[in-house]
């Protein structure tokens, strides 16, 4: 479980689509680093995109970005 605090979930929903491309890289950059050849192939760049919408509507309703799994 997280909750991201404000600060970082304004950064996504204000950010343009260039720096979440940059910021893809820069993941894909450490994952590669961490992960290896065991890298998820999912599309980082679509998934940034998905949670900067999710961060977005978030800051627009006045909440805030949590995440649970079991």
């Amino acid at each position: 479980m997280f909750a991201l605090p404000k600060r970082l979930t304004r950064a996504p929903a204000n950010a343009s689509s260039a720096e979440l491309e940059e910021l893809a890289g820069r993941w894909t950059t450490r994952l590669r680093s961490e992960d290896g050849d065991d890298m998820t192939d999912d599309d980082l760049l679509a998934v940034l995109r998905g949670v900067a919408r999710l961060a977005a509507s978030a800051v627009n309703t006045g909440s805030g970005l949590y995440s649970w799994s079991f």
